[in-house]
């Protein structure tokens, strides 16, 4: 469900998670390398390695490079100022601090939690290399070994291509309440590399297979089971799987595509690209250009009120949050069907509450429903008897992060947690389930 950890890989120049295999790495250069000084040979090695690696990249993705690409090495930490940078540039403080915060609201990472830093974390521990097309350069860890470097340059480098043909820096812009459309546009970026990545690292071993030969869950397992170790273990599961889906599931849309037409149907997905998380996990979608339901987001609970934020999350940022509730194949099910939706968070002084709608499509029927019951019994195990049920709401409590409740209306499900109070050492309910039921009432179909 996370929106910045996907929008920093995009912004950050879709930086590599290290979920690659492991020539040799680049030679370490400082921060302050820059085309300015004069060549020297390092620089020269450098430059060779970049080229002979986008030559075989070229070749293998048919696309021919604009320029040559520059590249620099920097220890892990200036990688992360790097993007840290460019984040402080590009998305306002307030986005990841939202998002924070809606996460806390729906229980998936503790009201202490350091969001921003612990999303820093996990990419410092996961970060490889990136390709920058804000200024068309390669950046690369210093510390990889022999594999993951060769892995590292062939993903990147096909970023470079796209940024050359496509464009990637506009595609990649942020835009305010547009999270569902930046995470299509970063699958189909991250699917292509990793695709073409496997090819040339498959080609290097010796081997005639291609990356289509791998199939796609154990292609899948492979890049979670590599998350579920090092530093990064340590981040709750929305964040690592928010951070891996754009490889798993831009992946298995970029071989669909490939098993149908070669790299000729990724081009044209490229020209006309998915716009919805929805049209990357079912290729149909996209070949009909099925767009999303547009929805308005629910109105604030209350007379005080107002919204601070609001986002889409699309398919795969619901399937993702429903994870957090449900086994994955349960989530998975459940936001099958996905039409449309908005969250909001709201605030009220020191209170703060979420409201979600999720529109699900009219055919087939049922999809509001099935997640509705699949929820609430999900919800009821969890925290125990519901304190409000009646028709088609249900409302349980939560003593420090306030009530948590559903509403089945038509195809429209409704998911608000809150009110509550932010307050230091700890959080406490501002709200009960007469209020979560009098706001889910009002909320406008």
């Amino acid at each position: 469900m996370t929106r910045s950890v996907a929008v920093l890989l995009v912004l950050a120049g879709c930086s590599t998670s290290r979920i690659e295999p492991r020539p040799a790495p680049l030679p370490s250069a400082s921060a302050t390398h820059a085309a300015t000084q004069p060549p020297t040979s390092t620089h020269v090695r450098e430059a060779r390695l970049i080229a002979r690696m986008l030559a075989r990249v070229s070749e293998a993705r048919r696309i021919q490079p604009s320029r040559a690409i520059p590249g620099v090495v920097l220890s892990r930490a200036g990688l992360i100022a790097r993007i840290k940078d460019h984040v402080a540039k590009e998305i306002p403080v307030e986005a990841i601090r939202h998002e924070g915060m809606v996460l806390q609201l729906l229980g998936f990472i503790p009201t202490s939690f350091d969001y921003e830093a612990a999303e820093y974390a996990l990419l410092e521990a996961q970060l490889a290399g990136y390709y920058e097309p804000a200024d068309g350069t390669m950046y690369l860890a210093e510390d990889l070994g022999e594999e993951e470097a060769s892995a590292t340059l062939a993903h990147e480098l096909v970023h470079a291509l796209q940024d050359s043909r496509w464009d990637l820096k506009a595609r990649s812009k942020y835009r305010p309440g547009q999270g569902d459309q930046s995470s299509a546009v970063s699958a189909l970026a991250e699917g292509d590399a990793t695709s073409l990545m496997f090819d040339v690292m498959l080609a290097r071993a010796g081997t005639s297979k291609t990356a289509l030969d791998l199939p796609d869950d154990v292609f899948a397992d492979q890049i979670l089971e590599s998350m579920q170790h090092g530093p990064g273990a340590d981040a709750p599961a929305i964040m690592r799987a928010s951070l891996a889906a754009p490889y798993i599931y831009g992946t298995q849309f970029v071989h669909a595509l490939r098993r149908r037409g070669g790299w000729d149907a990724v081009d044209a997905a490229w020209d006309n690209p998915p716009v919805t998380s929805e049209q990357v996990l079912h290729l149909g979608k996209w070949e009909t250009h099925e767009a999303a339901i547009e929805l308005a987001p629910m109105a604030p609970p209350g007379p005080g009120w107002s919204r601070v934020d609001d986002d889409s999350y699309g398919e795969l940022g619901t399937r993702i949050a429903f994870e957090g509730w449900l086994d994955k194949e349960s989530a998975r099910r459940v936001a099958s069907g996905w039409g449309g939706d908005r969250g909001a968070l709201m605030m009220n002084g020191d209170t703060i509450a979420f409201g979600w709608r999720v529109r699900y499509d009219a055919v087939p029927e049922g999809g509001a429903r099935r997640a509705y019951e699949a929820l609430a019994t999900a919800f009821e195990r969890r925290f125990g008897m519901a304190r409000s049920r009646e028709g088609s709401f249900v409302c349980f409590d939560r003593p420090t992060l306030g009530p948590l409740a559903l509403r089945r209306r038509g195809d429209d499900l409704l998911v608000v947690a809150g009110p509550t109070k932010m307050a230091t050492p700890s959080w406490s309910t501002a709200g009960n389930c007469a209020v979560a039921k009098g706001w889910t009432n009002a909320a406008s179909p």
